[in-house]
C-alpha cells in the first residue's frame, strides 16, 4: 500500500465483489482502500497494465534504498499513510490530512527541530529540484504555503477562505510534492542519524545571519527596559565589545 501511494497521486479504491442471496454476483460501489468514508480529494489513483514494468522498477528501487527500514522513515511513512486515510474537504474543514503530511515531511527532513519552516522548504526544494533554480523556487513556495496552513491548523485557528481556496486548487500539487520529497528522501538520505544530519545540513542549514536575525527579533520582544539593558550587556560581553 505504501509503495502504491508513493508511486502516484490519487485516492486508492478497490471494487468489492458482493454475492447476493440468489448466488448472482453483483459489483458493489467503490470503497477506499484505507478508509470507507467518502473522500472529496481528487484525482483517483489509476495504474494501467502498460505501466506495470515502471511500477516494478519503482517499487524495487524504493525497497532497495538503505533508509527503507530506518527509524526516521518508519515515522514518516506512518504519518503519510495516516494522512492519506483521512477525509479531505477544505470547505468543511476536513483538513487533518495536512497536519499528518507536514509531520511526515518533518520526520524526514528536520531532525534538528528548529527553524522548521526554513529547513523543510529549502531541503524539500533541494532534494527534488536539484540544480534547477526555477523549480526550486516553485517547490519552496508551495511547501511554504502548505506549511503555514499546517501551522494555522495546529495552533487552533480556522482556515481563511483564501487558504481553503488554495488547498482546493493546489491539492494535486501538494499530493505530488509530498510524494516526491518522501521518495527522494528515502533514496538519498542515509539511515544512520549522524550521516543523515550531515547530508540534510548540506542541503540547507541556517546561516549565522539567519540566527542573528532571529536573535534580534526575539530581543525586540522583551518589553521590560531593565531586562533589555541587562541582556544587551550580556550580548556585548559575549561579542567582546
Amino acid at each position: 500500500m505504501l509503495l502504491l501511494r508513493l508511486y502516484n497521486v490519487g485516492e486508492i479504491a478497490f471494487i468489492k465483489l458482493a454475492i447476493d442471496a440468489s448466488g448472482v454476483p453483483n459489483v458493489a460501489r467503490p470503497n477506499r482502500a484505507m478508509n470507507d468514508l467518502n473522500s472529496y480529494s481528487s484525482p483517483r489513483f489509476e495504474i494501467s497494465s502498460a505501466r506495470s514494468e515502471s511500477w516494478k522498477v519503482f517499487a524495487d528501487s524504493i525497497r532497495a534504498s538503505p533508509s527503507w527500514s530506518s527509524e526516521w522513515f518508519a515515522t514518516a511513512r506512518r504519518f503519510f499513510l495516516s494522512g492519506g486515510a483521512k477525509r479531505f474537504n477544505p470547505t468543511r474543514d476536513d483538513i487533518n490530512r495536512i497536519v499528518d503530511y507536514a509531520t511526515a515531511l518533518e520526520s524526514a527532513l528536520v531532525p534538528e527541530k528548529d527553524y522548521n519552516t526554513r529547513r523543510i522548504t529549502r531541503r524539500a526544494a533541494a532534494l527534488i529540484a536539484g540544480d534547477d533554480a526555477e523549480e526550486k523556487k516553485v517547490v519552496a513556495r508551495l511547501v511554504t504555503r502548505f506549511y503555514k496552513i499546517r501551522s494555522t491548523i495546529v495552533h487552533g485557528s480556522k482556515l481563511s477562505d483564501k487558504q481553503r481556496e488554495w488547498l482546493i486548487k493546489n491539492n494535486e500539487h501538494v499530493e505530488l510534492r509530498v510524494r516526491q520529497v518522501l521518495v527522494a528522501a528515502v533514496q538519498k538520505v542515509p539511515a544512520e542519524e549522524v550521516e543523515r544530519r550531515t547530508v540534510l545540513a548540506a542541503l540547507y542549514d541556517p546561516a549565522d545571519e539567519d540566527r542573528g536575525e532571529f536573535a534580534l527579533q526575539t530581543f525586540h520582544q522583551i518589553k521590560t527596559v531593565a531586562i533589555r539593558k541587562a541582556i544587551a550587556t550580556k550580548i556585548a560581553r559575549l561579542a567582546g565589545l
